[in-house]
């Protein structure tokens, strides 16, 4: 007696999962022109019109986050490019300020140097010591040189 409930069920089971494999792939849609020029779509057919039968598959598409979001491996090219030429401009910026800066120094040291004859620095065992006016005289011209050819 077991053994025939079980075969009984397997038979019903299987026949269900039949039935509703076929309905699902025998969707149908039907799409017709109105007089006025506009295309309807339905589940039923509609009595009475030139119709054109459309099969309509049941899977189900897989289910992402957003589809409209954009690939998360990569961006995009132009946002790529995008974000070159800030970076670019953002390095370009820093590079100007750096060299500003040192172009200032220069200036000050050719500044402190040129009108004093008498020109005291410190060396780097920290003692006090005057510079030469051959020295001195080859420092601001070294001097002058860098600011022609970088600042400007």
């Amino acid at each position: 007696m077991k053994t025939s409930s079980l075969c009984a069920s397997l038979v019903v089971i299987l026949c269900l999962s039949t039935f509703a494999n076929v309905e699902a792939q025998d969707k149908k849609m039907y799409s017709w022109t109105d007089e006025n020029g506009t295309v309807h779509f339905t589940d039923t057919r509609p009595e009475g019109q030139d119709v054109e039968e459309i099969s309509v598959s049941q899977e189900t598409p897989p289910v992402t986050a957003n589809p409209y979001q954009e690939n998360i491996a990569g961006s995009s090219l132009a946002e790529q490019r995008r974000q070159e030429i800030a970076r670019k401009s953002e390095q370009n910026q820093i590079n100007q300020a750096v060299k500003s800066v040192e172009c200032s120094s220069w200036q000050a040291e050719v500044d402190r140097l040129e009108p004093n004859r008498r020109v005291f620095y410190t060396n780097d065992e920290g003692e006090t010591e005057r510079m030469d006016d051959v020295e001195r005289t080859n420092r601001v011209a070294e001097l002058k040189s860098r600011i022609a050819n970088n600042c400007k």
